[in-house]
């Protein structure tokens, strides 16, 4: 692709192609808008073989070496590999190629900066860690909660000095994208505080000093908190892109008469017998499961398959333990059920009736004892009504 814009209003353009996506006013996921970010991107690359064969930037010079109009042309590898990160979408495959590509725009980003002494001790520490592809997130919850608390506190300050040092004073939230463009040429289709360039690489004319080189290294410094992150979040996804499973195949790609030796097999096919996996094929030493399995109590009196079947085919309900008249003779045998009532137990003679029917038989022993117990009830019943005389219990009349 070739283009007849200056590199300054030609980085602009791209740019305003992607603020829309960063802004997230358009669906990442429609197709339009991948074609657009696949098209910016594009041009993008395009400006990076661009700045590498001008010789822009050089290993051997310092922030302070290099012009106040190309400082912001060190943005490009940042701004590939963030548009790098928002695609990717055609699959497990296409996700991981994108986002390995997004890791190397991020890791030149930050050699760059490290290279031109931009950042402070910190963030130099934290760049060479994210560089060698370890974490400078402590292990510690409690650690990386304060590290978590310190970015987001830096990043906001960043924010507020860059809004404040710009002429057009943009919103501290703005996307990254926002403020590059107040730092280049306006195009046609944006408004801008700068006005146009006819140089090549030169990035205003005498209007841009107003917005000096501290303000654009804020910038990067800015982009270097979110590249940090960035970095982060992308180990993380390809940890996860890692184990899950390839991409289905579509049905197109796909031998017809594999399709059709499947159709065959689920019509008709014998059961196969379960495998006997050791231990360590089922499990991995850090207990990652390797391949789907039953644990199933041992019934060595069964086969395999009366086993399973066993243990999958039952009932969905719970099942009576014993029979109705097992379960009445234990809660009778457990004093649960209440025995009498009704007009039988009406009909029948009290105690007292049958001891006075009892003592009526003159004569014999049985008659003598039952008179006895009948005196002996009368006469308790007689020293209980002298000791409690009717109404003691009721001394407020109540009832």
């Amino acid at each position: 692709m070739t283009t007849n814009l200056p590199l300054p209003q030609f980085y602009s353009q791209t740019l305003s192609t992607l603020q829309p996506i960063f802004d997230d006013t358009l669906p990442i996921s429609d197709s339009s808008t991948q074609s657009t970010l696949t098209s910016a991107l594009d041009n993008l690359y395009l400006i990076q073989r661009m700045i590498n064969s001008l010789g822009v930037f050089s290993e051997n010079e310092s922030i302070d070496e290099i012009g106040e109009k190309e400082v912001v042309f060190m943005s490009v590898n940042w701004v590939i590999g963030a548009a790098e990160e928002k695609g990717g979408l055609g699959g497990r495959d296409d996700r991981i190629s994108t986002l390995q590509r997004a890791e190397t725009a991020y890791a030149s980003y930050l050699e760059l900066l490290n290279s031109y002494g931009v950042l402070s001790s910190e963030e130099q520490a934290e760049s060479s860690a994210a560089a060698s592809g370890q974490s400078s997130e402590p292990k510690d919850p409690a650690k990386k909660r304060e590290a978590k608390i310190r970015q987001y506190k830096r990043e906001k300050e960043l924010r507020e000095d860059i809004a404040n040092s710009l002429p057009n004073q943009p919103e501290s939230s703005s996307s990254p994208i926002t403020f590059l463009l107040s730092l280049l040429p306006s195009t046609s289709n944006r408004p801008s505080a700068i006005p146009n360039s006819t140089g090549s690489t030169s990035v205003n004319q005498e209007d841009s000093d107003e917005i000096s080189k501290s303000t654009t290294i804020l910038i990067l410094r800015l982009l270097h908190t979110l590249t940090i992150a960035s970095l982060s979040s992308i180990s993380m996804e390809m940890k996860l892109l890692s184990n899950a499973p390839p991409s289905i195949v579509p049905l197109a790609d796909r031998d017809p008469r594999e399709i059709r030796r499947e159709e065959e097999d689920s019509t008709w096919k014998l059961d196969r017998q379960p495998s006997k996996y050791k231990p360590r094929e089922l499990i991995s030493g850090n207990g990652r499961v390797l391949r789907p399995f039953t644990i199933l109590p041992s019934t060595s009196n069964m086969s395999d398959r009366e086993r399973l079947k066993s243990g999958v085919f039952k009932q969905s309900w719970r099942l009576p333990t014993m029979t109705i008249d097992e379960y009445l003779e234990e809660e009778q045998r457990r004093g649960n059920i209440i025995t009498g009532g009704g007009q039988a137990s009406y009909d029948a003679p009290t105690e007292s009736e049958l001891l006075e029917s009892a003592a009526e038989n003159d004569g014999s022993a049985l008659a003598e004892e039952k008179a006895e117990q009948k005196r002996l009830k009368d006469e308790n019943w007689a020293r209980f009504a002298d000791e409690n005389k009717k109404g003691a219990g009721n001394t407020m009349n109540k009832g």
